[in-house]
């Protein structure tokens, strides 16, 4: 008798203790895991309007305006050679409205684009003291 007595016990013991101890789901306490929100910087929001620019300036088709939006020693490797690479700025172009950024900090940003099935990375850099973003490897 004795021993059915501590094994009701024990038994409500543990009821207690579960029913305090157990995460209930409301409105406050989801159970399920919650989605993380996109990540938003002050630096995030900069280089997207950056790159918004750039690929405007890449559907613009003109080569003018392709320079103003890389940097200095981008336009010193790739400038000859924008006027060739006209037929494919508009494919560029829409490869950017598509990129999925792999990596950045304060002064660098690496995103990865698809063009034709093929994965290739491209690379802004802050490039002076109004924090504008320039493409530096494309």
């Amino acid at each position: 008798m004795k021993s059915i007595r501590y094994l009701l016990v024990g038994i409500f013991l543990a009821f207690m203790s579960d029913s305090f101890t157990s995460c209930k789901k409301d409105s406050s306490n989801p159970v399920e895991p919650v989605s993380p929100k996109p990540i938003e910087t002050e630096i995030i929001n900069d280089l997207e309007d950056d790159a918004l620019k750039t690929i405007a300036a890449f559907n613009s088709g003109s080569v003018e305006e392709v320079k103003k939006i890389i940097s200095e020693s981008a336009n010193a490797i790739y400038g000859n050679d924008l006027e060739s690479a006209k037929p494919k700025f508009a494919s560029f172009a829409e490869a950017l409205k598509n990129k999925k950024l792999v990596a950045y900090s304060d002064m660098y940003a690496e995103y990865e684009i698809t063009v034709e099935g093929k994965s290739y990375f491209v690379a802004f850099s802050k490039q002076n003291e109004a924090g504008e973003w320039k493409l530096i490897r494309f």
